[in-house]
């Protein structure tokens, strides 16, 4: 991707020094029986949304850059996950000037990031959202489950003559179960084998895999409590997945899904939440994805989009019943469109308030990164949060935290610079939040992530879709 040098900006490459490993606490959290459990199996790494890796990241302040471009247009791969044999997954929404935009799913060498095999899954639509195609699951044969645009399908990857392909084994038309206008925003395998679903109109059901029977239960009602949704916009984020079911966000509420005795689709509890009255991020409502937390396995998260300041809201899993319900980052200058890390019974969220879409600068969006650490009594019962730290000067927009090094990555715009995107990697401490460096990664759109993840790789290398393409940020070796 095109990229001045810091010498060309006359900046700094890095600030800060080297991290020293402080490990925290290893993820703990139930394996699920049918998708990969190593860390790369979701958007935000596990079914439980956790944002968290047991793995180290770089070390050093002096970050090696590598690039790939994927389209003249819009490149971005807004997930990639870790195969066992060390390649880079990724589905990309890849446009030229000259064609539609479409779902690919790229295989990445990781070393270089080489295109090893690729496949055009599917057309879809040029809108400013996650919705078909952006997500994807893998489970535990490293099979590929995506939905682009209205076809639930299935992929694995065939080696031929030492040639690796993508190879479909299912696809299956939605079309009949969800309207006119919808797109497959995510699906799941549940515990249970159910491949779960949902759209953006608001249709929320399985497939039985053995069968082809499909169950839908439709929560468009939930427009009448979003003034500023419309048709297609009551769905979105990533499912979160336990033993109990499926847990959702619309634009109004947080539900938990389940199927009940007869396989029939049950809403088990509804917990509605201020979705204010301006739109915060990418589209009305929330802009996280549940996370499951709790040293009791007993909690979810969301963030509200209330005005002005949006609230970091704990949930308990069994009820929908709020636990605590905190404030986050300044009055005028808090919103987020990333999901909390949740570890154990603390969570970290990062501010991307000033966001104004996919294609503005990011360097208007607020620093801020905070960190909450759920209170319990002497039975183990959650009575509330309170505040581990705060920073409020943290420019990352994202935040994962890599447990053998105990560091949040993330990666932000410089906010100090305005007429154009300075983009850096973020080093932030786990027990304090205070950063440890910033490195310089890239300038201008091509590097703009829209508020998305880093990916981390075991080798402790980071890997980023952006606008552009995808980059990868590395230690420097000698």
């Amino acid at each position: 991707m095109p990229r001045q040098t810091p010498e060309e900006l006359g900046i700094e490459p890095f600030i800060g020094d080297a991290v020293v490993p402080r490990p925290a606490t290893a993820k703990n959290i139930p394996p699920h029986p049918l998708l990969n459990n190593d860390g790369d199996s979701r958007i935000h790494n596990d079914h439980y949304n956790t944002g968290v890796y047991d793995r180290p990241g770089p070390t050093s302040p002096a970050i090696d850059v590598t690039t790939h471009l994927l389209g003249d247009l819009v490149g971005i791969c807004a997930e990639m996950t870790i195969l066992r044999n060390g390649y880079v997954l990724g589905s990309c929404f890849i446009g030229n000037a000259e064609a539609s935009i479409s779902v690919t799913l790229v295989l990445f060498d990781n070393e270089n990031l080489d295109i090893v095999a690729e496949r055009v899954i599917g057309p879809r639509p040029f809108i400013p959202n996650a919705a078909g195609g952006a997500y994807f699951t893998v489970d535990n044969d490293e099979n590929i489950i995506i939905g682009p645009p209205n076809n639930l399908q299935q992929y694995h990857i065939e080696v031929t003559g030492g040639v690796p392909e993508f190879v479909q084994d299912y696809s299956i038309d939605m079309s009949s179960h969800i309207r006119p206008n919808a797109l497959l925003q995510d699906s799941v395998l549940g515990y249970q084998g159910r491949l779960w679903f949902m759209a953006t109109t608001g249709e929320v059901g399985y497939v039985n895999l053995e069968t082809a029977a499909v169950k839908t239960v439709d929560l468009a009602s939930d427009l009448d409590d979003c003034p500023l949704a419309d048709d297609t916009e009551i769905l979105q984020n990533s499912i979160a997945v336990d033993q109990d079911g499926i847990y959702m966000v619309t634009c109004a509420a947080l539900y938990r899904i389940s199927a009940d005795a007869e396989g029939e689709v049950q809403v088990d509890w509804r917990t509605p939440y201020d979705s204010g009255t301006t739109i915060g991020g990418l589209l009305p409502g929330s802009g996280t994805s549940p996370t499951l937390l709790g040293t009791e396995d007993d909690l979810v998260t969301i963030c509200d989009n209330a005005d002005s300041q949006i609230n970091l809201l704990v949930i308990d899993r069994a009820s929908g019943m709020e636990v605590c319900k905190q404030p986050l980052f300044r009055p005028g200058e808090s919103a987020t469109e990333n999901s909390s890390i949740g570890h154990g019974d603390d969570l970290v969220i990062a501010n991307n308030g000033g966001f104004k879409g996919p294609f503005a600068l990011a360097n208007t969006m607020f620093p801020g990164l905070e960190r909450y650490r759920v209170v319990r009594d002497g039975d183990g019962n959650p009575t509330g949060c309170e505040q581990v730290w705060k920073n409020d000067t943290a420019i990352i927009n994202s935040n994962q935290l890599a447990t053998k090094s105990g560091v949040i990555w993330g990666y932000g715009a410089d906010p100090a610079v305005t007429d154009t995107d300075l983009f850096y990697i973020g080093a932030h401490d786990w027990a304090t939040g205070e950063e440890i460096f910033r490195a310089y990664i890239g300038d201008g759109r091509p590097f703009n992530p829209i508020a998305g993840q880093v990916h981390m790789h075991p080798d402790g290398a980071l890997y980023l879709g952006s606008l552009g393409g995808v980059t990868v940020m590395r230690d420097i070796t000698e």
